[in-house]
């Protein structure tokens, strides 16, 4: 009887922390604000060009399934090779989709680790997901990372989310902000619902009023999970906010891309390259 009531006590204590741990605990809507090891590479005048890239990471494949996780040093390997990706295009804005920034069973901030290895200087995370426990937990979300200052702004519920218990399809929108050759400009970086393409157009219509509403220059990246002739990537094209290629090259499935879902929207009036 003390065993059993030892064992119905723990039970309860574990599934108080993992509630804690994705309520009280969470990140949530707060974005996370870090700086690395590399110096800051503001240097850009006013016409000068600005390279920015977009990369779904896919949580560095960390996940092998049924509830089991691939060892930390595969997990660093397959993000080096994502690092030399990076590097290799000498961005000076990466955004960043299925980021993870804690992963108990192989432990490593993945954000951190790309910014390290590719030379940026500052990321903003912002969290979709945590779940597990306040000392093992997995969470992880979207990011940008820049090779000078950011500063995060919001990460809001988009239109569909579901409890905090449900990591599947749960989708937040982060929001930074940072200055470009004189101007202020504010950044999106989304992950938006991959299963309905109507929830996906109501996220569209939220980022777009969100970005309208600051008054200021806009780019918005990531992985839209929209084709270009859909509701979604019509709002954001009639917004009167963005230029960009609406119809650019096939990006999905990285193996053999055969559809484009994925964009890099820059502020109406600069000159894509």
């Amino acid at each position: 009887m003390i065993a059993l009531a030892g064992c119905t006590a723990l039970g309860i204590l574990l599934a108080l922390l993992v509630v804690l741990n994705g309520t009280v605990l969470a990140r949530g809507d707060r974005p996370e604000t870090h700086f690395t090891s590399h110096p800051n590479g503001a240097d850009l005048k006013s016409g000068d060009q600005i390279r920015i890239l977009s990369f779904n990471i896919a949580k560095a494949f960390s996940y092998a399934g049924r509830g089991k996780f691939k060892s930390l040093e595969a997990v660093s390997a397959r993000l080096d090779k994502a690092a030399e990706v990076i590097t290799e295009a000498k961005p000076d804005l990466v955004f960043l989709s299925e980021a993870m920034r804690d992963c108990r069973p192989c432990p490593i901030n993945q954000i951190d680790y790309l910014a390290e290895k590719a030379g940026m200087f500052s990321w903003v995370y912002g969290e979709n997901y945590s779940l597990g426990l306040p000392f093992y937990r997995i969470s992880g979300g979207n990011a940008v990372m820049s090779r000078w200052q950011l500063m995060g702004l919001d990460n809001i519920d988009l239109h569909g989310r579901k409890p905090w218990y449900v990591s599947k399809n749960n989708r937040r929108a982060i929001f930074a902000f940072t200055v470009v050759a004189g101007q202020e400009v504010v950044m999106a970086a989304l992950h938006n619902d991959s299963y309905h393409l109507d929830v996906n157009a109501k996220q569209a219509r939220q980022i777009v009023d969100y970005l309208r509403n600051t008054e200021t220059a806009s780019i918005c990246a990531g992985d839209f999970n929209a084709p270009p002739d859909s509701e979604s990537l019509k709002i954001y094209r009639e917004s009167g906010l963005f230029t960009g290629e609406w119809n650019g090259r096939n990006t999905f499935p990285a193996e053999a891309p055969d559809r484009t879902i994925d964009y890099i929207l820059a502020p109406k009036g600069w000159e894509l390259v």
